[in-house]
């Protein structure tokens, strides 16, 4: 019984496991400022300055996501980027973070 509860434990803790590419940008605009247009770019970097807190958006789907500490990510606004973390429903907890090549 103790096994089965680890195993499932262990098993949803892989499952919530993420490496995804995508872009830093505000939680005002979210996915309508997820590209290399340097406009977007800038937005997202004022609306974060101006207090809007920084999210992950997927490249692939435009899902947006809260980050659980944003400190890391907000020095990656210029560029799109790789995310590896823990996803706990709409937000992700970023492990290591860097600029897609």
């Amino acid at each position: 019984m103790k096994r089965a509860l680890l195993a499932t434990i262990l098993l949803g803790s892989v499952l919530s496991a993420a490496e995804m590419t995508g872009w830093i940008s505000d939680s005002s605009c979210g996915a309508a400022n997820a590209s290399s247009d340097k406009g977007a770019r800038e937005c997202a970097a004022a609306c974060i300055k101006g207090g809007a807190k920084a999210v992950f958006v997927t490249e692939k789907d435009k899902a947006v996501y809260k980050i659980a500490d944003s400190s890391k990510a907000v020095k990656f606004l210029e560029k799109k980027v790789k995310v590896s973390g823990k996803i706990s429903g709409d937000t992700i907890e970023i492990t290591s973070i860097a600029y897609a090549e």
